[in-house]
Order: structure tokens, then C-alpha cells, then sequence
């Protein structure tokens, strides 16, 4: 059972020590950030397989002592993708509207709500049940309940679509869904679909992160309604065309639309890249796109 957090004896760090400035993610030496970040970095077990950590040198996060593939990295360095961290840091301003699609345990989220400030929001979506739960203790734990929204919703191109929830052994942030049959609604793992789309409070968001792990087409055709609308959009995707039945035709889509297409290189940053670039990959390696218009 979670202790209340009062009693995690956590406190703020000592004189001398303080919080990481976010303006350095955008000024200073990735080196020196991700030193400095490190060495703010401390973590708690708290019991049920959790543990509270600081990341980015500013936020406590409830990870998962069973996941293998993410929290590790969180509790002993205390950041993720620096790479991305760093464009995501010059991209969101205050009052921005954010969307975050497969927030796992919301490390960007808590970058994006500290980003946005009080007059911007954040909606976050993650549909692992034992994820969205330490989601939430993290947002609240953050006092970030003013601009941060958790939806335990998965995301797709239909209303109501039936999926099972496939969350592999040790791996939660790698969390896909498959087709479930027609008379398997109710039964265990079997989760809805929602379209983005059909939130009003999102169709003018400013910044979409999609994260989804094979999902991502459906999910962009089921923002159609936020597309149509033309305003200016910059989108983080996650993409593999290896993990898709039409990468190419994924990418006609998003061109469609009006977006230019960027690669975040994992040292310089983003660069501007044509769709057969895109497209060539191995299929091991997940590339982040950054789609703007």
C-alpha cells in the first residue's frame, strides 16, 4: 500500500542546491545539463511496486520498480531522450494547449504543464489502468491539477473501437493494442477507443507528442476534425513505417495537411528530411518526427 506522501520524508534540496533551470535545456551544454540533472536525482521506494524519483532536476515522479525499460533510466539519471527534452523545452510556451498521446508515467507531461504554465493546459492520455495511477499521484504530488488533465483513454480513428491492452512483461511503455472481437466488450484488458478529435477543449491544441507504439496512423486520422481546422500545429511522432501496413501512405497524409517534415536528430536536433529518408530506416530503431505548419 502507497504511503501518503506527507510521510515520504521528502524535502527540498539543500541550500546550494537548487532546482534545475529549464532556460538551460535551450542555452546550455547537453553534458553539463545531464550532469547537473543527475546529481538533483533521488528516489524513494514507497511500496506496490513503486518508487518516487526526481526528474529533470524539478519533479517528483511515481515510476514502476517492475518496469525495466524506462524507470530505471528515470530513478538513476533522472531524464529520458534528452534529445527531444531539449527541442520540447524551445517548442512549448505558456498558455499553450498540449496534448500528450501515451504519457506512460507522464515525464514529458510534467514538462509540458511546467512549460505551459497556469493560463495553459495539458491533457495526457494513457490507457495502462496501473500507469494513469501513478499518473496521477504524480500530477498531484507536482500541484500541477490546475493545467494538467490524466485520461485513462486509449485513442484511435473510431468511437467505441474494441482493443485489448497488450502490455508486455517488464515493459509497460511498450504497451500496444490489438483488435478485440465484437462480444469481447466487458471482459478483462479489453479497452474503447476515443477519437481526438471529439474533445472539444483540444481542436485548437498547439503541440501534439504521439507515442503510441504501432497506433499512430489511427490515431492521426482520428484528429481529422483538429486538421481540418488549419491553424498552426507542431507534432512530436514517433515512427517506424516497419511497424505499419502503409508507412508511405502515413506519410501522404501528414504532407497532406500542410506540415513539413523534420527528424530530431539525436545530436543536432531537428533537421528537415523528405519522406524516402523517412521511410528508409531498418526497423529497429524508432525515429521522432517533428511535423510543423
Amino acid at each position: 500500500m502507497l504511503l501518503p506522501f506527507k510521510r515520504l520524508g521528502w524535502r527540498r534540496p539543500e541550500r546550494g542546491r537548487p532546482l534545475f533551470n529549464l532556460r538551460d535545456l535551450t542555452r546550455g551544454e547537453r553534458s553539463a545539463n545531464e550532469s547537473r540533472i543527475r546529481s538533483l536525482c533521488t528516489t524513494l521506494a514507497v511500496g506496490d511496486e513503486t518508487a518516487l524519483c526526481r526528474i529533470l532536476g524539478r519533479y517528483k515522479l511515481f515510476i514502476d520498480t517492475a518496469d525495466f525499460g524506462l524507470s530505471p533510466h528515470l530513478a538513476l539519471d533522472g531524464y529520458w531522450e534528452m534529445w527531444l527534452t531539449e527541442v520540447i523545452a524551445r517548442t512549448v510556451q505558456p498558455g499553450m494547449t498540449v496534448i500528450d498521446v501515451g504519457a506512460n508515467l507522464g515525464y514529458f507531461s510534467m514538462l509540458f504543464a511546467d512549460l505551459v504554465g497556469p493560463r495553459g493546459a495539458v491533457h495526457a492520455f494513457e490507457p495502462n489502468p496501473a500507469i494513469a495511477v501513478r499518473l496521477r499521484r504524480s500530477v498531484a504530488v507536482n500541484g500541477f491539477q490546475d493545467r494538467l488533465q490524466v485520461h485513462e483513454q486509449a485513442l484511435g480513428d473510431e468511437e467505441g473501437g474494441l482493443f485489448h491492452l497488450i502490455v508486455p512483461p517488464g515493459e509497460p511503455k511498450n504497451a500496444h493494442m490489438q483488435p478485440a472481437a465484437a462480444d469481447a466488450d466487458g471482459t478483462p484488458g479489453v479497452i474503447r477507443t476515443r477519437r481526438l478529435d471529439s474533445y472539444p477543449e483540444l481542436l485548437h491544441a498547439a503541440v501534439v507528442k504521439i507515442d503510441a507504439d504501432t497506433a499512430e496512423p489511427a490515431i492521426w486520422r482520428g484528429m481529422r476534425g483538429m486538421l481540418e481546422r488549419g491553424h498552426p500545429m507542431t507534432v512530436f511522432l514517433e515512427f517506424n513505417p516497419s511497424r505499419y501496413t502503409d508507412g508511405a501512405g502515413f506519410l501522404a497524409e501528414i504532407l497532406g495537411w500542410g506540415f513539413s517534415l523534420s527528424l530530431i536528430d539525436l545530436e543536432t536536433g531537428p533537421r528537415p528530411i523528405d519522406t524516402a529518408t523517412a521511410l528508409a530506416g531498418n526497423g529497429k530503431e524508432d525515429l521522432i518526427l517533428m511535423l510543423t505548419r
